[in-house]
Order: C-alpha cells, then sequence, then structure tokens
C-alpha cells in the first residue's frame, strides 16, 4: 500500500522523524542521455530496541498486528539531527539533490522500504550501502533503494493483502 492509497485522515506526521530522499543524475555509457534516480534512505541497523523506543510511545508492542510493517517504517526514518546530516552528505556528490520531509505516523498496513532487502529475491544488489563509500563518516548506517523498486513492491504488497482479506 502506499500514500495514496491511505485515506489522508489517516496520514499524519510522526513528530520529531523525518524520511530522506534523494534525486540523483547519472550518466551512462558514452553517448546515451543521462537518467534521473529518486531514492528513499533508511537505517538498516536501527536495532530492535531503538525500533520499541519510537513505536512504544504510539502504541504499538512487538505483539501489536502488523509489527513487522511498523518496524519498518521506523527503520525508513532518522531523528532531525541524524536526517540533516545526511541530507548534508548526499548534497556533497555532484548530481545528487537531497531533501528531508517530516514522516508520517507509521502503519500497520503499510511497507517499509527497510522492508526491501530481507526479501529473498532482493537480498543482493538492491540497495546501495552509502555507508560503505570512502569518506562516510555519519555515526548510524544509512542504505537507499530506488524509489521505483519501493513503489512497485508496496503495491504489489497492498494488493497481495487485499487479494488475501477478499478471499478469506
Amino acid at each position: 500500500m502506499t500514500g495514496r492509497d491511505v485515506p489522508a485522515a489517516s496520514m499524519s506526521g510522526w513528530p520529531g522523524r523525518y524520511n530522506v530522499r534523494a534525486e540523483v543524475i547519472y550518466h551512462q555509457r558514452r553517448g546515451a542521455r543521462s537518467g534521473v534516480m529518486q531514492v528513499i534512505a533508511f537505517q538498516p541497523e536501527m536495532t530492535d530496541d531503538e525500533v520499541c523506543s519510537l513505536l512504544g510511545p504510539l502504541g504499538y508492542t512487538p505483539e501489536s498486528p502488523g509489527f513487522q510493517h511498523l518496524a519498518g517504517q521506523a527503520r525508513d526514518t532518522f531523528s532531525l539531527p541524524q536526517a540533516e546530516a545526511l541530507v548534508a552528505y548526499l548534497s556533497q556528490s555532484t548530481g545528487t539533490t537531497a531533501h528531508m520531509l517530516p514522516a508520517n505516523l507509521p502503519l500497520p498496513v503499510l511497507m517499509g522500504a527497510s522492508e526491501i532487502p530481507s526479501l529473498p529475491s532482493f537480498r543482493d544488489g538492491i540497495v546501495y550501502r552509502l555507508y560503505t563509500e570512502r569518506g562516510y563518516n555519519l555515526p548510524f548506517k544509512a542504505v537507499t533503494v530506488n524509489m521505483k523498486t519501493y513503489i512497485a513492491l508496496a503495491r504489489m504488497f497492498s494488493e497481495l493483502r487485499g487479494y488475501e482479506q477478499g478471499s478469506a
């Protein structure tokens, strides 16, 4: 399910949490035109304790239905200092424009971008590990995934949920 599939009334801001996205202009081989890729960043190594400390005040526990998806959405967010540092880091690369935006409150029916690497078909090569770049000096590990991949998988996730609920 994507943000478009959720009623606007249920989409409200998550105080103190931010999403970081970037637009990357890249050049293909000789003579080919440039391309633009949009990416979303997440924290793959946010601990379960950190996730619980973010979701607990919202009334969610590990026993809550859809907690895995809630945890995925938590890992897709950054604190204000983290988001600002990541935007600054990403923006120093030629052809990259990064920005942060307030995160929406998590919903158990949405899939987080950070869940993609946990899918067996997408484990290798689907994410870009920023923290492995030379000069990466942020105190947390950040990873990006192509927005097209995330949106396609989120839509498929939504469709499968609808199919399961319709056939139940």
